[in-house]
């Protein structure tokens, strides 16, 4: 009777006794980015973005934007901001926890860049640096000066 309950015991025991489990959490931000984020980056958390006055969250891939007095998170952006082509529009890079708590600031301090279409995307920029690789024309650079050889022709 004794060994009996023992051997529940030790039964029970392992029973009650929860593996360890180790979780290990990294966030490595390569590949991650969206191809409408602009070039030259490599850790991005957020994007503001002026002209919508909304933010994009990069590891969670959703947009933040205000809706009446409270934020809003979604993964599309809603019909009233159907117009902005993401490729073009401006993205100010923000690496602080909870950006939109600071709105006013980025606001008041990234305006001028509402309307500025002149930021490359990631997709663009290697768009534009394979064709640059076949050697044919980049409409970019079409204002550039550019080096001639002997016929006249110019380098590229």
């Amino acid at each position: 009777m004794k060994k009996l309950f023992i051997v529940m015991m030790l039964v029970s025991g392992m029973a009650a006794v929860q593996s360890a489990n180790a979780q290990v959490n990294i966030n490595v931000n390569i590949g991650n980015q969206p191809q409408w984020g602009p070039h030259g980056y490599n850790q991005v958390r957020y994007y503001y973005l002026p002209e919508i006055n909304a933010y994009y969250d990069v590891y969670n891939r959703t947009y933040i934007y205000q809706d009446r007095r409270s934020w809003v998170t979604v993964r599309q952006l809603p019909r009233q901001f159907a117009n902005i082509n993401l490729y073009n529009t401006y993205k100010v890079v923000i690496n602080t926890p909870n950006p939109w708590r600071d709105n006013i600031a980025h606001r008041n301090r990234y305006d001028r860049y509402r309307y500025d279409h002149t930021q490359v995307s990631i997709r663009d920029y290697a768009y534009r640096s394979n064709k640059r690789d076949k050697g044919t024309y980049d409409r970019v650079n079409r204002n550039k000066d550019y080096a001639h050889d002997r016929g006249g022709n110019r380098r590229y």
